[in-house]
């Protein structure tokens, strides 16, 4: 074999190999068999279905009876003090009994004037003895600077009016009155129906009145005089230029109107809360006493009740005031000739009937402001001794 066709036999191979080469691969039919299928993924065999949760219920809270509790702790004490609450003040007998009766708690009671209490409480701070108390709008203030009550609000907060309670429960006011004259018609025939007919002459040394100094009843009546003269809490002088006049005619007899000189007929005049003269006149029903609001004006005064700062027997003293703020209580009150505070208790017909109507009620003024009730009071005790001279 010569190398000529040697070498043309392995050029004619080398082509073969690179035409072939050249050629496109053919399309597989089937993806190859490593490669996964691609899929929807759900979940796996192993996972737990996906399930709402059924609302945990609590079982029911039991429901406090605040009331119930109450009592319980009040007769635990067993015993309630107070200063001012005597038997034959607006009904305060009937009160205490009702509250013994109802819940087997004795009282212990000490008759003491405004002044009197206020002196007492501040006394016995750091060694308190009483546990409630009642007192004239007026020394509102002291109570709350002297820090001599304890916040607590009644079943009834809500329909006491904004005026006559605090607004952190420290003081609310259960009952009002208005001042009033009270008259022995036995004694006197020509009844007085303004505050000019007392100034007539038929009237020397016929008229009583406490002193105003000490009382807060008396320190409201200069109040209500000042209030028909023009003047208000804020201007008590119209009222002591009045009493001025009645001191210097001698109208003013200096005794102390009480059911004992009334029946000695020794007050035929009295000035002070008509609830007072009502309860004189159902006392003496064979005596001839009328009852006189009058005409040209007069104030309406509210009565504070608390628990005091220290009282040593808490309890008993707040489950007083839930029985005074009850219906009962404030028909109780009424049963004493005062007024309710609460408007939602309506009073039998035969019991309204022994007040004077209430038209001649229109002419009573309200004085609301506490803290200006205050300096009214110091103003009136002020100038009740400058008028004495």
């Amino acid at each position: 074999m010569t190398k000529r066709f040697v070498f043309l036999m392995s050029f004619l191979l080398v082509l073969a190999m690179v035409l072939s080469a050249c050629q496109p691969a053919a399309t597989p039919t089937t993806a190859p068999a490593t490669e996964a299928p691609a899929i929807t993924e759900a979940p796996a065999a192993t996972e737990a279905p996906v399930v709402t949760e059924a609302p945990t219920i609590a079982p029911p809270t039991p429901t406090v009876d605040v009331m119930a509790q109450l009592i319980e702790a009040a007769q635990k004490e067993g015993t309630l003090v107070s200063y001012g609450l005597p038997d034959d003040w607006v009904n305060y007998g009937q009160l205490k009994q009702m509250f013994k009766d109802k819940y087997g708690i004795t009282d212990q009671d000490t008759d003491m004037s405004s002044g009197e209490i206020i002196a007492a409480l501040e006394a016995e701070k750091t060694a308190p003895v009483a546990d409630i108390t009642d007192l004239g709008l007026n020394y509102a203030k002291i109570v709350e600077d002297e820090k001599l009550s304890q916040p607590y609000k009644n079943s009834h907060w809500d329909e006491i009016p904004d005026w006559a309670k605090d607004p952190d429960g420290r003081w609310s006011a259960a009952y009002w009155g208005a001042i009033a004259f009270t008259v022995n018609a036995d004694i006197i025939k020509n009844l007085p129906q303004t505050w000019d007919d007392l100034l007539k002459d038929e009237f020397v040394g016929k008229v009583c009145m406490k002193d105003p100094r000490s009382s807060s009843t008396a320190n409201m009546v200069v109040l209500a005089a000042a209030f028909a003269k023009g003047g208000d809490e804020t201007n008590v002088q119209p009222g002591l230029d009045f009493f001025k006049q009645m001191i210097d005619k001698g109208i003013l007899n200096g005794v102390k109107p009480s059911v004992a000189n009334i029946q000695k007929g020794e007050c035929p005049v009295s000035l002070f809360w008509d609830f007072d003269g009502l309860s004189v006149k159902k006392e003496n029903p064979n005596m001839n006493i009328q009852v006189i609001i009058p005409k040209d004006g007069t104030v309406g005064g509210v009565y504070i009740q608390f628990v005091t700062a220290g009282a040593p027997h808490p309890n008993a003293a707040k489950l007083m005031i839930e029985l005074e703020y009850s219906d009962e209580g404030q028909l109780a009150y009424a049963n004493g000739f005062v007024h309710p505070i609460r408007t939602s208790v309506t009073l039998p017909a035969d019991l309204l009937a022994l007040f004077p109507p209430d038209a001649d009620y229109s002419v009573v003024k309200f004085p609301k402001d506490y803290k200006a009730l205050d300096t009214a009071g110091t103003a009136i005790s002020d100038g009740w001794t400058l008028i004495q001279k």
